[in-house]
């Protein structure tokens, strides 16, 4: 190596594979030069940008001279950017990213520490490309951050200029927030070393900020800075006390607005402004921006503080039928799928207010039902099944028959896969498909519906096959299916004479599933002990089939019974159940089974008694030897039990003493 002709030490001259050599002292004079012509910066950033490339060059540049180039580098593009010079800014901005990633740590935290000192003051309208070259080395470098000198006064400043009206510079702007977030670098993270900066003042500004800039852009690279960010900041909690509707938590926000009430916050303008902002990215076309837009709402609606103000704003404000509008042309894309019905299930936690909404969406649900309900275990399953149990139940008016009647096809055969086992669910959807179909049936137009009987006949079946003989194992379900089981029932015997008997396939289908599954159940109770719940389920809809049924399947319910121990089975129910309810239930079915045996109103002897009757059978046999000659209601027992005990002896369980006994 020689010196060059500018006298520099001759260490400064670097070789190059061509057999040349490259001054880096006089690259680095010219670069940092203000009144350098700008083709002259432009060919000397062009050659060391091809010098960067040659090994020969770049060995001894990373072992003896690593930083030398940063500062020249930055001073380039704050040249550039004083003469407004986009081609000049952008060739400097683009070596300084390829001097970083070539040399390594020395000069990319050298890089990072000028530009943020330069960032970190004044406005920033000249220095797009400045933002763009930190932010890239902030998302390339690893630990970029803690090259930065004094983050807190880059932060702030790149807040305050979010103020500027360039899209463009907003964009790097956002970005570089961003990623400050990310690398744990902005005031919310180091609050012991900030106690000058008013944090809250910080989040309200860049909020309010942020928000406008969502508001008005309509450019969509900027639309995902900007909501990455605000996701970002969210999960720092850093606009928590701006969305409160507290009034203690806002009133060191906005004192001199803190004369408002309690129901609405002094912050109702920044929830208004999100809830504009988030308009135009929901209707965006890029899914990206769709998907982050409703993950921000989700968020903030899922915040632990009270969101009662929030929510109700964003009802107000239409915000649902810009969702209902997204999951309307997504298409069944999944992501969109799973962040639209997320965000609409926390609105609908205010159903008052919401549920216009939901019943003027409820067309977009169908479809999206029907997606759902093909996947097995899909993430938001239930969160359908729940916003469509939320309209039947308190809409029922708005829905045709042929959406009723979709809606019980697609449950039926949910019910249907889950009993093959072909399609598993989890407890809270098998739970709302029955809440679903047990509206269906009470809704005023079920009785024109023509396919409800039969597509309930299957789901009734499905829903008790799949879950009583596993009672141990679905302890949770059984009573879900059961009460679609009794609601079914109640629906076949509703509606005139003629819509009755369209009905008759869907009762007799009740009967028998009375007769197999529910009858063992009982006799497996006696054994198990399971719950009481549903004995309760059972001998209710016992007590609406002998009490509501025609003459025909009364009788012959009330002998299947008999014949199947019930009387022994009763006296079981009681003793591992001694409550007033089961054995009112009890007594009031066997006089059902009385009256249907041995006719002549025999079971109104037991109606009479059944308040005074005891549960324990010992007692019984024990009352039949007391004197009732002064005591009207132990003569009704006594009448009631010999009753019984005729009743018993038609099918082989004639009630001794020791046979009683063997029973407790």
């Amino acid at each position: 190596p020689h010196a060059c002709g500018a006298g520099h030490r001759a260490s400064h001259s670097l070789p190059t594979s061509a057999g040349g050599s490259v001054c880096v002292s006089c690259a680095a004079a010219l670069l940092s030069s203000a009144s350098a012509p700008s083709h002259h910066v432009s060919h000397v950033l062009a050659s060391l940008s091809l010098a960067l490339a040659d090994p020969a060059f770049l060995a001894p540049l990373r072992a003896a001279h690593p930083r030398l180039l940063a500062v020249p580098l930055v001073e380039a593009l704050a040249g550039a950017a004083a003469r407004r010079d986009a081609a000049l800014a952008t060739q400097a901005s683009d070596l300084a990213a390829d001097l970083a990633s070539a040399v390594g740590p020395p000069a990319a935290s050298e890089l990072v520490a000028r530009l943020a000192h330069v960032l970190s003051s004044g406005s920033l309208v000249k220095h797009f490309h400045m933002l763009h070259c930190l932010g890239f080395l902030l998302n390339s470098i690893k630990g970029a951050s803690a090259y930065i000198g004094d983050a807190v006064s880059l932060f702030l400043n790149l807040v305050n200029n979010l103020r500027l009206p360039s899209d463009e510079i907003r964009g790097e702007i956002l970005f570089m927030l961003y990623k400050l977030s990310l690398l744990n670098a902005t005031p919310w993270d180091n609050i012991c070393d900030n106690d000058n900066v008013d944090l809250s003042a910080v989040g309200k500004s860049l909020l309010q900020l942020s928000l406008e800039v969502l508001l008005k852009t309509q450019n969509d690279a900027v639309r995902l800075n900007c909501i990455a960010l605000l996701l970002a900041l969210a999960k720092k909690e850093a606009f928590d006390i701006l969305l409160l509707g507290d009034l203690s938590l806002i009133k060191s926000v906005e004192e001199e607005e803190s004369t408002q009430t309690d129901d609405v916050p002094p912050n109702a303008s920044i929830i208004v402004l999100f809830a504009d902002a988030v308009k135009g990215s929901l209707l965006s076309t890029n899914l990206e921006v769709q998907t982050g837009t409703l993950d921000l709402i989700f968020h903030f609606l899922s915040s632990d503080a009270n969101i009662c103000v929030v929510l109700q704003t964003l009802v107000d404000e239409n915000v649902a039928d810009y969702v209902f509008e997204v999951l309307r042309l997504s298409g069944n894309n999944d992501p969109l799928v799973i962040s639209s019905i997320q965000v609409l299930s926390l609105l609908a936690t205010s159903e008052e207010m919401f549920k216009e909404k939901l019943a003027i969406g409820f067309s977009t649900l169908l479809p999206v039902l029907h997606y759902v309900t093909e996947i097995p275990f899909h993430p938001v399953q239930s969160q359908v099944l729940r916003l469509v149990w939320i309209c039947i139940a308190n809409c029922s008016g708005i829905l045709s028959l042929s959406q009723e009647e979709q809606i019980a096809c697609t449950l039926t055969l949910i019910l249907r896969r889950n009993d093959s086992g072909e399609l598993g669910m989890c407890s809270e959807t098998f739970a709302l498909v029955c809440s679903i179909l047990i509206e269906i049936m009470r809704s005023p137009s079920a009785h024109d519906i023509q396919k409800l009987p039969s597509l309930i006949e299957e789901a009734s079946k499905h829903a008790i096959s799949s879950t009583l003989p596993h009672a141990y194992d679905s302890a949770f379900l059984v009573p879900h299916s059961l009460r679609l089981l009794k609601e079914a029932l109640i629906f076949c015997l509703e509606g005139n004479t003629d819509k009755i008997s369209v009905k008759k396939d869907l009762e007799d289908s009740v009967i028998e599933i009375c007769g197999t599954y529910l009858l063992h159940w009982l006799e497996t109770a006696v054994v198990d002990g399971n719950d009481d719940e549903t004995l309760g389920e059972i001998l209710q809809i016992f007590h609406i089939i002998l009490s509501s049924t025609c003459h025909n399947k009364q009788l012959k319910f009330a002998e299947m019974l008999a014949s199947s121990s019930w009387f022994s089975l009763s006296f079981g129910f009681m003793g591992l159940f001694p409550t007033d309810h089961v054995k009112s239930v009890v007594y009031l079915i066997t006089s059902s089974i009385v009256d249907k045996i041995l006719g002549c109103k025999y079971g109104e002897t037991i109606r009479d008694a059944y308040v005074y009757l005891p549960s324990d059978p010992t007692e019984l046999v024990y009352l039949l030897g007391q004197c009732s000659s002064e005591d009207f209601n132990l003569a009704s027992c006594q009448c009631a039990i010999l009753v019984i005990l005729y009743a018993c002896s038609f099918y082989n369980e004639r009630y001794d003493l020791l046979h009683l006994l063997h029973i407790w």
